[in-house]
């Protein structure tokens, strides 16, 4: 007849009631008939991890079984555990984050950053799809530090994090990968298309101030590009396109700020 509940205790009890189940030793199909998740989840053996929403928040729970042996009757026994284990998962979560986003701008670091990326890149020359990249430099930057203090550059580092990830889509990929240097995978971009995006995102930022004290302070940024054209051989490995988009950034540089080079 399938598997039922023979025994439980009052945490069981209490982590059903909170679901709105009423334990009983019927059979699991027919206790659990109104959720098809948690039922397959204890039909399965071995250890499983899941979620559930318990009073509008979303828990984690560790489900482990044991094997009892079969009884003279005939029937295996097994005897299952269950684990809120929210805290853990959410410092895991944390201690993730801390390992991959940069605390200022709130985009990757430079390490997750280039691991992303050239898993991305390996991937579009693989496919034979396009790609481009952006490397982006913050004009005048330890001016801004000199002139009005370094809490004033960590605003404007804040501030710059926030247009990248306003300015740009959720499937491109961005980084601080330095001081005052940050770069941009675009999926799926051609050269021209690149350029569109990074020459509209200079624009952008050159009309953003950040209000630091009573500082009223306006910042532009320099630009490279570089571009994965299809059936291309191009560029041998990430580094190689993100050398070349430095580059551009470096013709930006000398060539007045504030502007796109490609």
């Amino acid at each position: 007849p399938g598997k039922r509940i023979i025994d439980y205790n009052k945490a069981a009890e209490k982590f059903f009631k909170k679901l709105n189940i009423s334990l009983n030793h019927y059979p699991l199909k027919r206790i659990l008939d109104r959720e098809p998740k948690l039922l397959e989840i204890f039909e399965s053996e071995g250890s499983r991890d899941f979620s559930l929403v318990i009073d509008g928040e979303e828990r984690f729970f560790e489900i482990n079984t044991v094997f009892l042996g079969v009884f003279q009757d005939g029937n295996t026994k097994m005897l299952k555990s269950i684990r809120d284990v929210t805290v853990e998962k959410k410092i895991q979560d944390k201690l993730k984050y801390l390992a991959t986003i940069d605390s200022l701008s709130g985009l990757y670091n430079r390490g997750e950053f280039m691991n992303l990326a050239k898993r991305e890149f390996t991937r579009t020359k693989k496919n034979n799809e396009k790609l481009s990249v952006l490397i982006m430099d913050l004009d005048n930057f330890k001016l801004i530090n000199d002139t009005f203090g370094h809490g004033a550059g960590d605003e404007v580092i804040r501030e710059f994090g926030s247009i990248i990830r306003t300015s740009f889509r959720k499937t491109d990929i961005a980084g601080r990968i330095g001081g005052e240097e940050f770069s941009v995978v675009l999926m799926g971009a051609s050269l021209e298309e690149a350029k569109n995006v990074a020459e509209k995102f200079r624009e952008t930022v050159a009309n953003r101030k950040v209000i630091y004290g009573e500082q009223e302070i306006s910042f532009t940024v320099s630009i490279g590009v570089a571009a994965i054209h299809r059936n291309a051989d191009d560029f041998y490995d990430f580094e190689d396109i993100l050398k070349t988009a430095d580059d551009a950034l470096y013709r930006a540089k000398t060539s007045g700020r504030n502007r796109v080079s490609f």
